[in-house]
């Protein structure tokens, strides 16, 4: 009676074959122009490292312009809004933030042409600005009444200790 004993060699599991992939980033571009990020690395993963970042930018800033994006996939190609592309993966939240973040700048842009432009029409000069020394400062603004009228930082301060300069 003869018993073979197994050795730990042979009671562990051979490990499982990784297939490497190309990455993801690769599979999209930009509907419009055809524009894609230029990417030939193979990953056992979906993203090669950093390559996530990449295409979480590149869906920003094509959302961003309100430029639809085309995912090709196994011999398809699916167009739709860069939110929507995004959300089978991690990031997907943070496109769409980034979206709105970059809509809302703009906007924000716009009103600040728009002011602009009416303060312009409206007659403000330059010439209504004064420099005048804030505490160890010196700032420029315009004077009304008594106090002076000046921004910090896109803030607007009033003081009435101040001296012309």
């Amino acid at each position: 009676m003869t018993e073979t004993a197994n050795t730990p060699a042979e009671t562990k599991a051979a490990p499982k074959a990784k297939t490497a992939n190309p990455c993801q980033c690769s599979m999209f571009a930009n509907a419009d122009t055809g524009e894609r990020l230029e990417c030939n690395k193979t990953t056992t993963r979906q993203f090669a490292p950093g390559h996530d970042a990449r295409l979480k930018g590149f869906l920003i800033r094509l959302g961003a312009q309100g430029i639809e994006v085309t995912r090709a996939e196994g011999g398809m190609s699916i167009t739709g809004d860069a939110a929507k592309a995004a959300e089978g993966y991690g990031f997907a939240h943070m496109v769409a933030s980034g979206i709105e973040r970059a809509h809302a700048k703009a906007r924000a842009k716009a009103e600040r042409a728009a002011a602009r432009a009416a303060a312009k029409e409206k007659g403000t000069d330059s010439s209504d600005t004064v420099k005048a020394k804030v505490g160890r400062a010196t700032y420029e603004g315009r004077i009304e009444g008594d106090e002076f009228v000046y921004e910090v930082k896109g803030a607007e301060r009033r003081t009435t200790k101040h001296e012309l300069v």
